[in-house]
């Protein structure tokens, strides 16, 4: 019996978390006014070059690239230019203000069109794949919808599947993918007519939050924005740690508990039943006689295969990271226990040299 109601539960949280993630359609005709592609970049040198080339082959043509240089220390502006994009250099940002959402709305103040689409540096598109974000968002004929886009994780490197935890709550709280949570927005992606941008504050509406696309959806929602978040698969990509485990923990940390909080209690409600129950179904598999394994091994099975079908479509991640989920989960649990120890010591994340 405890097998039994540990399944249901378990099974039962995790569909209230992710249920389904829809992805853009393959592209079809596009009308739409002047697009100003908005990167906001900080020591992004190595991965510029990926994302810009990406834009430059589709057949799209925006009005603009414009990369904000956000007090870089290496080649960042030197890169930019050279590969075409328009590049704007920022002085000290202000107090109050993280170095994104900064960038983010200089960015916004400058640009061209009356399109916006922020993405962040470490992002590409497919091929095709800004062909289809566009298409999309011109289809719907409506300068209220406000489309973010998930980035498809793609992982070279076995650490990296580590992170499969983090992802799976970062989708169910702020792409709106199951019954008990609204679409929010993606921080990596954001698809917005200046007017709305405007009218809702741009991003000096958030100017000292970390995690600005969670905290600026209701705002938006109060501007009468139509907020739609996609899976990124077969359009937009990621690499978001290639410079190794450190880098990776470091940026994981940095934000976990205001994105616990600002994800919703339905949410945060949902991740700690379903973490509670995997969880449980580990300690009694290892301490429970051979009458109740069997039981056991069933619902840790179903649990495994559960996680691998709520990440199909979020990154390339192997089923053997989710038949070893405790692995996983054990990295997960330890951050946000490391998170919750510096705040209550009264300490700040850092990234990349700045605390945020």
């Amino acid at each position: 019996m405890p097998a039994i109601l540990l399944g249901v539960l378990g099974l039962s949280a995790a569909l209230l978390l992710i249920r389904r993630i829809p992805i853009c359609p393959p592209a079809g005709p596009c009308v739409l006014q002047s697009v100003s592609i908005i990167i906001p970049a900080r020591d992004e040198e190595e991965n510029l070059p990926r994302l810009l080339h990406s834009i430059a082959g589709a057949s799209i043509r925006p009005a603009e690239v414009l990369v904000v240089d956000d007090g870089s220390t290496d080649k960042t502006a030197a890169v930019a230019g050279s590969l075409g994009a328009r590049v704007l250099v920022l002085g000290d940002r202000p107090a109050g203000w993280t170095g994104k959402s900064w960038a983010c709305y200089q960015g916004a103040q400058s640009a061209l069109g009356e399109v916006f689409l922020f993405l962040d540096a470490d992002t590409y598109f497919l091929p095709g794949g800004l062909e289809r974000l566009l298409s999309f968002w011109s289809r719907n004929q409506d300068r209220r919808l406000v489309l973010s886009v998930l980035p498809y994780h793609a992982m070279e490197r076995a650490y990296e599947q580590l992170s499969i935890f983090f992802h799976v709550v970062m989708a169910a709280g702020a792409g709106g993918f199951g019954p008990t949570a609204s679409a929010r927005l993606f921080g990596q992606s954001l698809l917005i007519s200046r007017e709305i941008y405007f009218a809702a504050g741009g991003h000096a509406a958030v100017p000292g939050v970390v995690l600005e696309n969670l905290r600026w959806a209701s705002r938006l929602r109060e501007c009468g924005a139509r907020i739609l978040c996609l899976g990124g698969e077969g359009t937009l990509q990621m690499r978001m740690f290639p410079d190794g485990f450190r880098h990776m923990s470091e940026s994981l940390g940095k934000a976990l508990l205001q994105g616990a909080v600002d994800s919703g209690g339905a949410v945060l409600g949902s991740v700690i039943v379903w973490i509670c129950v995997l969880w449980s179904t580990v300690i009694l598999l290892a301490s429970s006689s051979n009458g109740n394994r069997a039981g056991l091994a069933l619902v840790y099975v179903a649990l495994s295969m559960q996680i691998a079908w709520m990440i199909h479509r979020l990154g390339n991640y192997r089923v053997s990271i989710c038949l070893l989920y405790p692995v996983s989960l054990s990295y997960f649990c330890f951050l946000f226990g490391r998170a919750a120890l510096r705040r209550a010591l009264g300490r700040k994340a850092t990234w990349r040299g700045r605390e945020v």
